[in-house]
């Protein structure tokens, strides 16, 4: 599935695509980590681009929520939900040159050039933990690309190139010394995991209305038809038919009581002869009227 499945379900398919990478990782390793997304900022003169970080506590909540085996299927559906809002409100900030990064990054090398002292906050463990960034992602819209994909910009990182396409989303995962192949495995299995929980685009609804006279009549039906098909190979509950060497089917384990069914169906529905009906052990000798007619 792609956009148009996740659009119809009323979430972002950027947001989505996000969370999915988080989730996949915290799958396989169990951590949250610096998660970055370049957002374009074309509507500013010189514009380039804002930092968007997908690990926020929603996202913390999404992961923990569906890695938990007692969480139900509508608290993961709403986790999710309230993930994908909340990243894509903090997209919509960067958009708008709300984000702060970049002007933090700006002040920093302004002060760096200019022999200012910086604040302790830019050698914190927090600043340099948000900016070693293992998952690197970027979209790209270009539905005339077939892949697109970068490497990672940490050691311990991933670099992530995704295409979100009307029915599919394609990835190219790149890493210097993680586990590149089962990253993906895990991440198919994810995105698998949350497609299970949306709503299919279209749906065929089959019913059937039996009434108990109609309900009746088609197990008298089926009873008589299945008494008579079992008794063909000496089968049925009531039935001994004695086998010779002529006969179709396989001999019976053990003989059993003469069964009408079978006889009553080939009388109705066959052109056997009255001898041969004979034979499988019921009498069924016609009226004496009826004689003559066969």
């Amino acid at each position: 599935y792609g956009k148009t499945l996740i659009v119809r379900n009323k979430m972002s398919p950027d947001s989505f695509v996000q969370l999915s990478m988080q989730l996949a990782h915290y799958r396989l390793y169990g951590k949250i980590v610096s998660q970055y997304e370049p957002v374009l900022t074309k509507g500013f003169y010189h514009g380039r681009t804002e930092a968007m970080r997908t690990a926020t506590d929603k996202a913390a909540t999404f992961c923990k929520t569906w890695t938990n085996p007692s969480a139900t299927d509508e608290q993961k559906l709403l986790t999710l939900r309230e993930a994908t809002v909340y990243h894509s409100s903090g997209i919509k900030n960067a958009l708008t040159g709300k984000g702060i990064e970049r002007h933090l990054f700006a002040l920093k090398c302004i002060a760096e050039k200019n022999n200012i002292p910086t604040p302790g906050f830019f050698s914190s463990n927090a600043y340099a933990k948000l900016n070693h960034t293992i998952l690197s992602t970027s979209n790209c819209g270009n539905p005339s690309l077939r892949l697109f994909g970068f490497g990672p910009v940490v050691q311990d990182g991933f670099g992530i190139g995704y295409i979100i396409r009307d029915g599919g989303v394609q990835y190219s995962i790149s890493t210097k010394h993680r586990q590149t192949e089962r990253f993906a495995h895990t991440l198919k299995q994810t995105l698998i995991d949350m497609g299970k929980l949306l709503q299919p685009t279209t749906s065929l609804k089959v019913e059937c209305s039996i009434t108990g006279k109609q309900n009746f009549e088609m197990n008298k039906a089926t009873t008589e038809y299945l008494e008579a098909y079992c008794d063909t190979y000496g089968e049925g509950p009531q039935s001994t038919v004695s086998f010779s060497s002529s006969t179709v089917g396989p001999p019976p384990a053990t003989p059993r009581a003469p069964s009408a069914g079978f006889a009553r169906v080939l009388q109705k529905q066959s052109s056997m002869s009255l001898k041969r009906l004979s034979s499988f052990g019921v009498d069924i000798t016609p009226k004496e009227e009826n004689r003559k007619n066969l």
